[in-house]
């Protein structure tokens, strides 16, 4: 590994990371040389991650916790810095979705994808921003969607809600800047898991945008972790207040 990439010395929170994406980004942080703390609501999920991570050689500490609930957000911090010292990198990587017109979508879907998908990401951030203002600086990384940069047709509130981390991301960023606190997020496009096949079957007109895409298929977990760890990364140590699309192409062919 070109050593500009490295995350040696480094310890990150990866939220969502018991499985798919969040257990992929957590994985290749760790190959990079990250300690990392793993956070979702099963606990034989994150248990199962903490566990790959450690096979790695790396230290990992597994939270068992729902990022919508503040109190347990202020203790996964707490847990954190006490089996750790330090937060260098939190991925707030937790989101959700269920896709309906916009006229069907009832105010308790509404609210449920604002709760989900944008409230925990700025409570998240709110709760290690001092400590990492406290040691000097530290990288936040919003897992973000392309939902967020163009029309969510059938998936509204989706959509607005990772729109609203976009601009949550360079709000913090320009705000915390002075404490040397980075803050970007990833845009990712279609991810190959178990549930991509059953969204094709079930959401009508996603099998045509899916043929969009114009590298033909979707991105994988690696791929997804690969532009976190650029952004987490000295490499990245310029970049703050952006959003890195990584879709195949999909939000560029749309314009």
């Amino acid at each position: 590994m070109h050593p500009m990439f490295s995350l040696e010395g480094k310890v990150a929170i990866v939220t969502g990371a018991s499985k798919w994406t969040g257990r992929g980004i957590a994985i290749e942080m760790a190959r990079a040389g990250a300690d990392v703390a793993v956070t979702a609501r099963t606990a034989e999920g994150v248990e199962a991650t903490a566990a790959e991570i450690r096979k790695l050689g790396r230290r990992s500490l597994a939270i068992p916790m729902d990022v919508r609930d503040t109190a347990q957000i202020e203790g996964m911090v707490k847990k954190t810095v006490e089996a750790f010292g330090r937060i260098d990198i939190l991925v707030n990587n937790v989101g959700a979705s269920f896709p309906a017109p916009a006229l069907e979508l009832s105010e308790g879907g509404w609210d449920s994808m604002i709760r989900t998908n944008l409230k925990p990401t700025f409570m998240c951030s709110k709760a290690v921003a001092p400590i990492m203002r406290d040691q000097g600086g530290g990288v936040i990384i919003n897992i973000a969607s392309g939902e967020g940069l163009r029309a969510a047709v059938t998936n509204v509130g989706y959509g607005a809600a990772k729109a609203g981390v976009i601009n949550l991301t360079m709000t913090l960023a320009v705000e915390w800047a002075p404490y040397k606190i980075r803050v970007n997020a990833v845009a990712p496009g279609f991810i190959e898991t178990g549930e991509l096949q059953k969204g094709l079957e079930l959401i009508p007109g996603l099998k045509g945008l899916f043929n969009r895409v114009p590298l033909k298929r979707a991105g994988t977990a690696k791929e997804y972790a690969g532009a976190v760890i650029f952004l987490a990364s000295e490499a990245g140590g310029y970049a703050t207040g952006t959003t890195l699309v990584v879709d195949g192409g999909l939000t560029a062919s749309m314009w």
